[in-house]
């Protein structure tokens, strides 16, 4: 026997009453199927001689497949293949060896039976006068380098009954008080020398095939078996004071108190359904034209996308040559078919596009978007949209404010970072049997994602979240479900947030059960579609309007609960603070890439995924928050959700012509659309323009300034001299408004003033449209009126001197001004630059000493071949 490996010795030495080390190799199965069936005692053809346990004991413990451990298989030295009969099928094992120890028990027959500390009924036979043969010994070198001799171990074969429950938990009540004991008596084996050779005989495990995510139990470093953590003998139960008092548990109180009123069930009759006003046959009407004008006059009007089943109005040829959309590989299926019955060009290859709808880009990408393009997508959205980042945002949160306002995602340990403190308070949730969910911090659809209940479950040294996992969630039909919320942020700052009507609740296919071997179960534990698609339970659901199958809308679950008493209006409510609360958690660190990588305030918006489960309280409890949430329609319940909400976030964009277009052929389309006459048709950059005049700086330090804490003192007074820039930001949300049809605007309203706090530093937008929604909330056309006599005058169209902007590339400075919208169009490189005249004569320059040097160099080398040839 050339190696002997010991994993986890230490584990051993501390734990271990008998100290047996096996050699050899065990198949492992990862998911334990057989846990469900019973094994009785014909696991060998012999039949044991006595046994003491009961009936039904069964041990499956041995071979946890994150014991790390490794055995060295030696059947090429011994005999290799012991044929068992267990009444089903003959199974040819390999015999292992392992050193005895004297904690044992003999019955009548000479055999010895043993029953150790792991829970392992071994049976064990004093050797018959032909002794079983030994490999020989390969003395182990120490980190020095010399070679320390042992004693040749004995050989011995087991015997292996299974059991529900781990050795390591079946060891913990007597490990505390067996551990000196088992020491004592170790050693006196050790030196009572070898008597006679025992040998105990193991049937091997079968190792299933399970499907296995990438960081999910490769048998690495990253898996290691700290038993201590596992073991709870030791743990005084008075420690678990900081668990009950976790981070979410001022936030459950709070949710259940919002999600429930006084009236908590009311009769079906006389409960509220929210939502019952929205018709889903008035989702997808087909506009009567193109181009919708804007609310206010010498603003451009705005594309008006149409259904994804009917082709829209006609578009007028000059019109349509403008209208470019690149396509992407991501791009979904729904919105190419809006975008194509709508009248846009799809063209593949092309930088003269005015929108695109792809994957998410790095944040100095978006430089290289021209002010008149838009894109689907906020620099720095990963700050929610990273399980980790939306986390650390919560938790900063939780720190300023209280666990009542930010606890509602459960508790999170981000791995490694935050390995110590899980593994400081690992003791104190075991004792509670919590179960925990681990994930990838930037991955999606159900991908890396299990649930795990035990220390050596979790990779180490892998970037991962170990989230607390819901384990009394919202029941229907038996069955766990999840909430995919959609919301359009379409601007940071000012912060105006839409919170799409419907949407889909994702049941699991296999019924829930709380019960410790179902964790492995992903399709109960986990709700995705993309997992749960492939199992032979999944029911689909034909009916949108129905409540079977494994996918409803969320109308559909709202009339659920609604006809058994549950308050709708109530749980919407909570969700609505609960999306929101999470966009204010990050909503800093998004405000800071957009001001420093975005031209236009134009050019941006970002469509979530918001997935928040409810537990058996009615409770919601955010899972995560997705950028690109999946737009796919691979069922009619699908598409009958997601057109209507492209079609809205389209139309809520705000999309406008592009700037291609002469004054002479917008004069035309404004004919032919009925416009007034001097309707500019294309965008005009100066409603989207992100610097100040001095009155107007002067006016934003004013309200924004630290000792302005009390609302009244800016609510009435901000709006008395509106500047152009307060006229622009007031005008830009009046038309979303208009428009967001079948959204919510739920930021800002009349009431959503109590969440100002949360920001980082008061933000002038922010309270400026708070002050617009406390006045004319309840009389809007007002508002719009005040907003309409600006607008005649053209006030909004005043606009400061624009100041020259840096860039700085290379070695080269160049600079750039802020062109009119007819001047704009003109560039047909990426990054929009209008270099100065100096510039243009130092490039010049440049150029004719590059040309004189390598004049120069020519003539050089002329003369030296003349010279080498004469």
């Amino acid at each position: 026997m050339s190696k002997i490996q010991r994993a986890g010795a230490s584990r051993r030495d501390s734990r271990d009453v008998d100290d047996t080390v096996t050699i050899g190799r065990r198949n492992n199965s990862e998911d334990r199927s057989w846990q469900g069936q019973k094994y009785e005692k014909h696991v060998l053809k012999e039949k044991l001689p006595s046994n003491d346990l009961e009936a039904d004991y069964l041990d499956n413990g041995w071979g946890d497949p994150e014991s790390g451990e490794d055995y060295r298989d030696i059947k090429d030295g011994y005999d290799p293949v012991v044929v068992i009969d267990n009444g089903l099928e003959q199974v040819g094992v390999h015999r292992r060896y392992c050193r005895m120890t004297e904690n044992t028990i003999l019955d009548n027959s000479g055999d010895t039976l043993i029953n150790n500390n792991n829970n392992e009924l071994k049976v064990m036979r004093k050797s018959t006068e032909q002794p079983v043969p030994r490999l020989p010994m390969t003395p182990k070198r120490a980190k020095g380098g010399a070679a320390s001799s042992k004693k040749p171990m004995p050989t011995v074969h087991r015997v292996l009954l299974y059991s529900t429950q781990s050795p390591r938990l079946g060891r913990k009540q007597q490990f505390s008080t067996q551990r000196l004991s088992a020491k004592q008596q170790s050693a006196k084996a050790l030196g009572a020398g070898d008597e006679g050779q025992t040998v105990i005989l193991l049937e091997p495990e079968h190792k299933q095939e399970d499907h296995r995510s990438a960081i999910d139990f490769d048998r690495n470093d990253d898996f290691d078996e700290d038993d201590d953590l596992d073991n709870l003998s030791n743990f005084d139960e008075s420690d678990t004071a900081s668990v009950l008092s976790d981070t979410e548990d001022g936030y459950r109180a709070h949710a259940y108190k919002l999600t429930h009123s006084v009236d908590r069930f009311l009769s079906p009759q006389s409960t509220p359904s929210f939502l019952s006003s929205q018709s889903s046959e008035d989702d997808l009407k087909n506009p009567d034209s193109l181009l919708v004008p804007s609310l206010f006059p010498y603003v451009p009007p705005y594309l008006s996308f149409s259904s994804n089943t009917k082709r829209g109005p006609r578009v007028p040829p000059d019109l349509h040559r403008v209208l470019k959309w690149r396509i992407t590989n991501i791009m979904p299926k729904v919105v190419r078919l809006i975008l194509a019955n709508s009248g846009m060009r799809m063209l593949k290859k092309t930088n003269d596009w005015m929108g695109v709808w792809g994957k998410h880009l790095k944040s100095p990408c978006f430089k290289a978007i021209r002010s008149y393009q838009k894109i689907n997508h906020l620099p720095g959205s990963f700050r929610i949209g990273r399980k980790d980042s939306c986390w650390k945002n919560l938790q900063r949160q939780m720190g300023k404010h209280s666990n009542k306002e930010f606890g509602f995602m459960p508790r999170t340990y981000i791995i490694p970072n935050d390995l110590g403190a899980l593994r400081r308070h690992w003791p104190k949730y075991a004792q509670r049997n919590t179960k925990w969910i681990i994930k990838p911090p930037a991955s999606a659809r159900g991908a890396g994602i299990r649930v795990i209940n035990r220390w050596g479950q979790i990779p180490k040294r892998r970037p991962l979240i170990v989230q607390k996992y819901i384990e009394r969630p919202l029941l229907i039909n038996g069955s766990k479900f999840d909430l995919r919320l959609y919301v359009l942020v379409t601007s940071v700052n000012p912060l105006r947030v839409f919170m799409y009507h419907n949407g889909l609740a994702r049941f699991a296919s296999v019924k829930y059960s709380a019960k410790a071997d179902t964790l492995n179960d992903r399709c109960m534990h986990l709700t995705n579609y993309s997992i749960n698609k492939f199992s032979s339970n999944y029911s689909k659901n034909e009916d949108v309007n129905a409540c079977h199958g494994h996918k409803w809308t969320i109308k559909s679950l709202w009339t659920y609960l609604a006809n058994r008493g549950v308050r709708t209006d109530c749980l919407w409510e909570a969700l609505r603070s609960l999306v929101l609360r999470t966009i204010l958690a990050g909503e800093n660190g998004i405000n800071s890439m957009i001001r420093a990588n975005v031209e236009s305030k134009y050019s941006c918006f970002e469509l979530f995924g918001f997935d928040v489960i409810l537990d058996s309280d009615l409770v919601p409890w955010l899972l995560e928050v997705n950028i690109s949430p999946s737009l796919h329609s691979e069922l009619p319940l699908d598409a009958h959700v997601k057109a209507p909400l492209v079609q809205g976030v389209l139309n809520t964009a705000l999309y406008n012509v592009p700037p291609k277009l002469s004054l002479d052929k917008q004069k035309e389309l404004a004919a032919e659309f009925s416009f007034p006459p001097g309707t500019q048709m294309c965008y005009d950059k100066r409603l989207y323009i992100n610097y100040l005049s001095r009155e107007e700086k002067i006016k934003h330090n004013t309200f924004t300034r630290k000792s302005m804490e009390d609302r009244n003192e800016y609510v009435n007074a901000i709006l008395n001299n509106l500047t152009p820039d307060d006229v622009r930001c007031l005008i830009i949300a009046e038309d979303e408004l208009a428009r967001c049809a079948p959204l919510e605007r739920i930021f800002p309203t009349d009431q959503t003033h109590k969440y100002l706090k949360y920001n980082d530093t008061p933000r002038y937008y922010n309270r400026l449209l708070d002050a617009w929604e406390s006045r004319y909330a309840n009389n809007r056309t007002e508002g719009i009126a005040l907003l309409r006599d600006y607008c005649q005058n053209k006030y909004h169209l005043q606009v400061p001197t624009p100041p020259a902007k840096k860039y700085i590339e290379g070695d080269h400075t160049a600079y750039s001004l802020h062109l009119c919208p007819e001047q704009d169009f003109l560039s047909t490189s990426g990054l929009l630059h209008q270099v100065y005249e100096m510039d243009f004569k130092v490039t010049v320059a440049a150029i004719v000493l590059l040309v004189v040097i390598i004049v120069i160099i020519s003539a050089i080398t002329l003369v030296l071949i003349t010279h080498v040839y004469i």
